[in-house]
């Protein structure tokens, strides 16, 4: 993880974030999701590396686009995928009722 996202290391970040407790509670909450969804612990890997290389606001709010966009194109290919199988599985139409 970033180190400036993680509670080990919290207080390095804590001069550019704000010491604050609503930041620290947001982190544990974080880490307490990831803990109890294991499989998305890749993809906060992903978000706290990229996210680890700036501080500037609008730079990460367009890191977090690019990869919700990301994520979203991969799920579209994925739904088109799984229409051309339920079509092909759909039995020829013989044009009666």
């Amino acid at each position: 993880m970033s180190r400036m996202f993680t509670s080990e290391h919290f207080s390095e970040g804590s001069a550019v974030m704000g010491d604050t407790q609503e930041v620290r509670t947001l982190i544990a909450r974080r880490d307490k999701f990831i803990a109890e969804h294991p499989h998305l612990k890749s993809t906060q890997e992903e978000i706290d590396r990229l996210m680890g290389t700036t501080l500037d606001p609008v730079m990460r709010l367009e890191i977090l686009f690019m990869l919700i966009s990301g994520k979203l194109q991969d799920m579209r290919t994925l739904f088109t995928e799984l229409m051309k199988l339920a079509k092909d599985a759909m039995p020829e139409e013989s044009g009666h009722m």
